[in-house]
């Protein structure tokens, strides 16, 4: 039914609220970003407003406030949902930095960046950078209309959701897109602590407790540095992949 004034209007931009509010509250602490609460509504409301008029409706055949509780609760879900794509790209940047930090023996105090606990100072690296990429690769556009699109393919005012199963084959790639950044790292750095053992095992006369710690870190920047493009590269492809996949989701 098209929308007219009455509670069909409110009700369509109730919904469409509370879905770009799961997006906008759920992505900025998925990112281990901090925004005022007061932006994340705002932004909602304006993002509510934009999709308006893709938007159409029917009250719920029920009376009463739980039907109505019952389609926010769907529509924040939905929202959540398509934030998740992002979150997947962060966490497995995390992973991997704090793989590669490991390595590098950084991983010797935490750091408390917003709300997440982050392994080791690479990892907020790594982290920070796949935000950046996020923004300067113009994936935040992507995610817009992936919400944009969720208006047709779940319409507003019913309790069903698209089949999961192609997110949820997403999330079980965390670990192989981590793997996939950091292992073009992790090989030398394998091969510098198999080093380090040797020398501890074939001149223990060194003090391998105290030289070592410095050279791999070093080692490691050095690495990092001649990586830097690769790095940048390889994390800009797999937010494309995952939000194309996102999309796909979507029957987009």
């Amino acid at each position: 039914m098209k929308l007219q004034v009455g509670p069909e209007l409110t009700l369509a931009f109730g919904l469409l609220f509370a879905r770009a509010a799961g997006v906008t509250l759920g992505l900025p602490a998925m990112l281990g970003v901090g925004l005022p609460i007061r932006l994340r509504v705002l932004l909602a409301a304006l993002l509510a407003g934009a999709l308006m008029s893709r938007a159409s409706v029917t009250l719920p055949v029920a009376a009463g406030v739980l039907p109505i509780v019952l389609l926010v609760i769907r529509e924040l879900g939905v929202g959540v949902m398509l934030s998740f794509a992002a979150a997947l790209v962060f966490g497995a940047a995390i992973m991997a930095g704090d793989l590669i930090g490991a390595g590098m023996e950084l991983n010797t105090g935490g750091l408390l960046r917003v709300t997440t606990q982050i392994p080791n100072v690479a990892a907020d690296a790594f982290g920070t950078l796949a935000e950046l990429l996020f923004f300067i690769g113009g994936f935040h556009r992507t995610l817009l209309i992936a919400l944009a699109r969720s208006v047709d393919v779940a319409p507003l005012g019913q309790l069903t959701l698209p089949p999961p199963s192609a997110l949820i084959r997403l999330g079980g790639r965390l670990f192989v897109l981590a793997l996939g950044l950091g292992l073009p790292l992790l090989i030398p750095l394998f091969v510098l602590a198999l080093a380090q053992g040797a020398i501890a095992r074939l001149a223990p006369q060194v003090n391998i407790l105290v030289a070592a710690p410095a050279a791999i870190v070093l080692a490691g920047l050095f690495l990092l540095t001649l990586d830097a493009a690769g790095l940048t590269a390889g994390i800009t492809r797999v937010w494309s992949s995952v939000m194309a996949e996102a999309l796909g989701w979507l029957n987009g």
